[in-house]
């Protein structure tokens, strides 16, 4: 299909927060912006989702992130430990723009101390013409068969890492990714469909999230 790519803009929101006259928490909220010369109503209803999506974060990180970090703030003075800056930051990566197809996954990064933060993903895939979401099965009839499918591949995919040396998944890792699949948890690459696990699902934290390319059409 002959489609122009999509033009990206990235907006922010941020703001550092202070309670008794110290900074408390840091937020910092990026978010897309889309244009297209043919395609604009549709982008716009995109646009208008994002808009809410990080305004409603923004109120979030305003309303029960600032309290968590002021309270956290009085016990840290009232029992002399050191206070922990929190933060809260989200971004966004496009990883695919073409074919009137537009992919792209978000981060949201909470720090409100301990020993470190926690990261959630999140993804779209979006059909630039309509501006309506596609979804990893569409309308294929197959959809129990496809699902056994991807899990087979991303289990043939992690016994490869670990003949190679790189076992950082949990011992139960086979039965972890069929209780924690997640079929909106997928987005599009040049190189195929990326299915990703979060952190703590099939791995420690300190691997991350997992990201695995399969195919579709078997």
């Amino acid at each position: 299909m002959n489609c122009e790519p999509v033009t990206v803009e990235t907006l922010t929101l941020e703001c550092t927060m202070k309670y008794k006259a110290v900074p408390v928490l840091n937020y910092k909220i990026e978010y897309p912006r889309f244009s297209h010369s043919e395609y604009q109503n549709a982008l716009d209803q995109m646009n208008c989702w994002y808009q809410c999506r990080a305004a409603d974060l923004q109120k979030e990180f305003e309303t029960q992130n600032y309290r968590d970090a002021s309270e956290q703030y009085d016990f840290s003075q009232k029992n002399n430990y050191p206070f922990p800056m929190h933060e809260a930051m989200v971004v966004f990566k496009i990883t695919y723009n073409q074919e009137c197809c537009l992919s792209l996954y978000q981060d949201e990064y909470i720090f409100s101390g301990g020993a470190h933060g926690n990261t959630v993903r999140t993804s779209e895939t979006w059909n630039v013409m309509t501006g309506c979401l596609y979804t990893l099965y569409g309308n294929r009839s197959d959809a129990d068969q496809l699902q056994k499918n991807i899990l087979d591949q991303i289990d043939a995919q992690i016994k490869a890492h670990i003949t190679k040396g790189e076992n950082w998944y949990f011992d139960d890792y086979s039965k972890l990714v069929a209780e924690t699949f997640n079929p909106k948890s997928f987005y599009v690459t040049p190189e195929g469909i990326m299915i990703y696990f979060q952190q703590y699902d099939i791995a420690p934290y300190s691997s991350g999230i997992q990201e695995f390319v399969v195919r579709t059409d078997r």
